[in-house]
């Protein structure tokens, strides 16, 4: 398929799927604000399904060359800034830059990344699917959308205008994007920034690992040596605090490889969903019998109960206070508004921190 006929099923999806309208009232409030950028940014929401439905090639170029794809429809989005004069600040189409947030990956092998499989194709720069279990995370800190470069040599015509744009690619690092040793393509004088058009955006960082690690700390094990191992997701702008320590997410992202003292391979996310474990309605047979055994009692079967809790990490009939305080921490735990629900603190004084630990 050309580059030509892409532009143009691009440009079909934009109009169906209301896009070409959101995109028109974004240009809207850059253009109302009648300030300069070096960099115009502009979310596109994909659905696969319907991009494929429209034209497979497309949809093949936006799964598997997401990249290649931003570009095409940046074209796609200067042409129409020109067209309908939305953004009269705008010079070069290298200043528009083009995020395609996906909604889904097709229910395929080929889309999942499983941690605990190896290789990673890091390599590719493409999107896949991973589920994991946040276990750290830091602040909220900045990062270089874009910026402005111009040649230092005042007779070279690159000296001014729009030419030398730099945008943040996924996975890339800060120096990538902005950084002293850049050289003019025409003169081979060196580019220096224009600091008053840099772009910042928001950026947080967080470690997941998969579920199965926590058949570790339950103390499961098969006789077989095992690692698991956490991985980075960059979050970035509209995506930052949207995660929550201990919480499960599914991730849409590309993997890619960064260096700096050490190699590392980290995600840089496109999008996340939530995952609401599915817990079995209802109490058990055996719940029942016990409750209808000790009905009689009204602390019987909560004493029980704490006695037998968690009893595959340690032995039943210690730690029963604080297993007892346990139990009413989780009895209270709900999925709505977490930040008002009350908090259950609990003080434990021991020498034998690994058990309380687990």
């Amino acid at each position: 398929m050309s580059n030509l006929k892409m532009k143009e099923a691009a440009l079909v999806y934009l109009d169906r799927s209301g896009g070409l309208q959101k995109f028109i009232n974004d240009c809207k409030y850059y253009n109302d604000s009648k300030q300069s950028y070096a960099v115009y940014r502009f979310n596109i929401l994909i659905n696969p399904s319907d991009i494929v439905e429209l034209d497979a090639e497309l949809g093949n170029h936006i799964l598997h060359h997401p990249v290649k794809a931003a570009e095409v429809f940046q074209s796609v989005c200067f042409i129409a800034v020109k067209t309908l004069s939305l953004i009269g600040q705008l010079q070069t189409e290298t200043q528009i830059n083009i995020v395609l947030k996906l909604t889904h990956l097709p229910a395929l092998p080929s889309y999942s990344l499983n941690f605990c499989e190896f290789p990673l194709d890091y390599t590719s720069q493409r999107f896949y699917m991973m589920q994991g279990i946040v276990i750290a995370m830091t602040t909220v800190t900045k990062y270089t959308q874009g910026a402005r470069f111009l040649c230092s040599d005042d007779a070279c015509p690159l000296s001014e205008g729009f030419q030398y744009i730099r945008v943040h690619a996924p996975g890339a690092t800060e120096s990538a994007t902005v950084r002293n040793d850049f050289l003019c393509n025409l003169c081979s004088s060196s580019l220096q920034e224009d600091r008053k058009f840099r772009v910042l955006g928001d950026k947080q960082i967080v470690e997941i690992i998969t579920a199965k690690a926590l058949h570790a700390f339950q103390g499961h094990s098969n006789n077989q040596p095992f690692r698991f191992q956490s991985f980075t997701i960059f979050l970035r702008d509209e995506l930052v605090n949207k995660m929550s320590i201990g919480n499960e997410y599914k991730i849409i992202g590309i993997p890619t490889c960064v260096k700096s003292l050490q190699t590392s391979v980290c995600i840089e996310a496109n999008s996340i969903t939530f995952c609401n474990p599915k817990v079995p309605s209802g109490i058990s047979d055996n719940f029942r019998c016990l409750l209808s055994l000790i009905s009689s009692s009204c602390w019987k079967f909560t004493a029980i109960l704490a006695n037998v809790f968690a009893s595959h990490i340690v032995p039943p009939g210690t730690y029963n206070f604080l297993k007892l305080c346990l139990l009413m921490s989780l009895v209270q735990t709900s999925d709505s508004n977490k930040e008002l629900e009350d908090c259950l603190d609990i003080l434990i004084i021991t020498s034998d921190t690994l058990l309380v630990d687990r």
